[in-house]
């Protein structure tokens, strides 16, 4: 827990309403950062009436779109003033919703135009990240079926990331580092998706006469310490195009490895950027997808240079680590945002 949340609890009464029916170690911890915590499950109309109940001056949805009764919820008004991030890196929609909570360093320039609701673009990448708090654990190559000698690529965003037509890629990075393998992980909702992607990724390595066997391994669903080590055990982390990696690149500086990153032209293609972005390591951001499979295809081909990004990362994660400035920034958001539009709720 970071120690300037002492000074926001002082500040603001915080409830949280956790809409899910499973409870582990993530909702212990979301717990013990509110004076007030309402587990469900319970139905959409005893949700409506518990926060209409606490009648809160602001309600913040940390996503909209991923889960069934934060959307039904947010399509109402419950709150004078209500709010949405980025756990779902997509405007709502709704006319409920008033503004939308992101990253200045992520979003582009003119990305008011990509929201229905009024953008607040909060400092740098607008959270504060503790390092990852896993304990070590001991993993190797030939468990997760990696040749001993092989430059590995980490690519392990949810699958869905990744889109057709950036299949190629992978192919063409194949083609300029001969001995590389490429990780995934198999999707959790079902084989079908893992087994599309599969089907894709052959196809694309048939074009250019490579054979994906070769090539990509696809890993189970692993549990979060095995996930991190596992990452430990590769040379280069290769974010998804269009849809990028932001908790798992986060997650991948335990171990420095140097990451390829293509900004896209909405926020959701650009957290990674920004996470190169704040730590001043911008030499892998390609500008283009040729120079994405370059700058990859440099990378597994040259030690000296994986050696040296590694050295730098290690010497400046610092930066994203516990950024008091988004909370700060929030804080005189949340001030202002009651100021100017809270008003008593008629009875519903």
């Amino acid at each position: 827990m970071f120690e300037r949340y002492s000074d926001f609890m002082d500040r603001f009464h915080v409830s949280g309403y956790y809409t899910g029916g499973e409870r582990d170690a993530e909702t212990d911890a979301a717990a013990a950062l509110c004076q007030r915590f309402v587990e469900g499950p319970l139905s959409l109309d005893a949700w409506r009436r518990k926060i209409l109940d606490d009648a809160p001056h602001v309600l913040i949805f940390p996503e909209i779109g991923m889960d069934k009764v934060s959307a039904q919820l947010a399509a109402q008004r419950l709150a004078a003033v209500q709010c949405c991030s980025w756990g779902h890196p997509v405007t709502s929609g709704f006319p409920t919703i008033d503004y939308f909570l992101s990253s200045d360093l992520m979003e582009p320039a003119g990305a008011a135009a990509h929201y229905s609701e009024q953008l607040i673009r909060l400092p740098n990448l607008s959270i504060y990240y503790e390092p990852a708090d896993v304990p070590p654990i001991s993993i190797d190559r030939a468990e997760l079926g990696l040749r001993a000698d092989a430059v590995v690529y980490w690519c392990s965003q949810s699958l869905p990331k990744y889109l057709p037509q950036f299949d190629g890629v992978f192919a063409r990075i194949a083609a300029e580092v001969p001995d590389c393998q490429f990780t995934f992980i198999e999707f959790g909702g079902g084989s079908g998706v893992t087994e599309i992607f599969r089907t894709r990724l052959e196809r694309a390595f048939k074009a250019i006469g490579l054979s994906a066997k070769n090539h990509c391994v696809f890993l189970p669903r692993l549990a979060p310490d095995r996930f991190v080590a596992a990452i430990g055990q590769c040379d280069i982390v290769l974010d998804s195009i269009g849809w990028s990696g932001c908790n798992s690149i986060l997650e991948s500086l335990a171990h420095n490895l140097p990451i390829v990153t293509l900004a896209g032209e909405m926020m959701r293609g650009r957290h990674t950027a920004a996470i190169l972005d704040m730590m001043d390591v911008r030499e892998t951001m390609a500008r283009t997808i040729d120079e994405y499979v370059s700058i990859a295809g440099f990378l597994g081909r040259t030690t000296a240079k994986r050696t040296e990004l590694s050295a730098e990362i290690a010497n400046k994660k610092h930066c994203v680590y516990r950024d008091h400035a988004c909370i700060a920034a929030l804080q005189t958001f949340l001030d202002r945002a009651v100021r100017d539009k809270a008003a008593p709720l008629c009875s519903m």
